[in-house]
């Protein structure tokens, strides 16, 4: 059983999260995700990040589906 960490460093997070560094510094900046740093080190709070990537709208594609003959 795998458990998930409360705060992961930020390459952790985006490993974990698919992230990208500059989509996280958006996000930390507009409130969406928490964050605490431990000397030089910037530790995201897992939980907050989880329920941030959950709350995002699902992705739409607008393929046309072949017509049957």
């Amino acid at each position: 059983m795998t458990t998930t960490p409360e705060y992961a460093a930020l390459t952790d997070w985006t490993a974990l999260s698919g992230m990208t560094r500059t989509a996280t510094y958006y996000a930390l900046a507009r409130g969406d995700l928490r964050a605490k740093k431990c000397g030089r080190r910037l530790l995201i709070h897992v939980p907050t990040g989880l329920a941030y990537l959950d709350a995002l709208p699902d992705a739409t594609f607008g393929l046309k589906t072949p017509k049957a003959a």
